[in-house]
């Protein structure tokens, strides 16, 4: 993947062709204004809902079902440990086994 690279507007608005072929090539080029990023050109994401189900995606589209609103992350690695089969045996003895 290609570094993404921060340029101002007036050297974007001078030089836009040249960017232009970068982002076709797979950069990603941020916009700046007084310093501050104000803008993202890259190419185009594929739609999220194009790689759905079809019904879901008529769901989401008929305000039936809410897309998710963020990529989900890897749960922590939690800081107790049993040993192992306890869970089995506390299924058994609840289950009167």
């Amino acid at each position: 993947m290609k570094a993404i690279e921060r340029v101002g507007i007036k050297n974007l608005k001078n030089n836009l062709s040249a960017y232009i072929r970068q982002v076709r090539k797979g950069a990603r080029i941020l916009v700046k204004d007084r310093d501050e990023v104000v803008a993202e050109i890259g190419q185009p994401r594929r739609n999220e809902l194009d790689e759905l189900p079809p019904l879901f995606a008529e769901w989401i589209r008929r305000g039936e079902l809410r897309p998710r609103s963020r990529f989900k992350r890897p749960l922590p690695v939690p800081s107790v440990r049993f040993p192992a089969g306890t869970a089995q045996r506390l299924l058994d003895l609840d289950r009167g086994e």
